[in-house]
C-alpha cells in the first residue's frame, strides 16, 4: 500500500522544497508540480505529487490525527 501525506512548503531551493509535516521537516522534489512557499502539497516517496488547497490539506491531516488517536486508544 502506498501512502501520500500532506505538508506545507516552508522554503524552496533549486526545485527542492523543505516541507513541514506537523513539526517534522523533510525535503521533497517539486519536479511534478508548480508549488509556492506557503502552499500545501501531497508528498509520496520524496516527490510532491499534487498541490492541495489549505482546506483539503487540513481535512486530510485531521483525519490522520483521528485515526492515530483511535489506534493509541486500542
Amino acid at each position: 500500500m502506498c501512502i501520500a501525506a500532506p505538508a506545507k512548503v516552508l522554503e524552496i531551493n533549486d526545485n527542492v522544497a523543505t516541507c513541514d509535516f506537523g513539526g517534522v521537516k523533510q525535503e521533497a522534489k517539486l519536479d511534478l508540480v508548480d508549488a509556492d512557499i506557503g502552499s500545501y502539497v501531497l508528498i509520496h516517496s520524496g516527490y510532491a505529487i499534487e498541490v492541495l488547497t489549505e482546506e483539503a490539506a487540513k481535512e486530510t491531516l485531521n483525519t490522520w490525527n483521528e485515526l492515530l488517536d483511535e489506534l493509541e486508544n486500542e
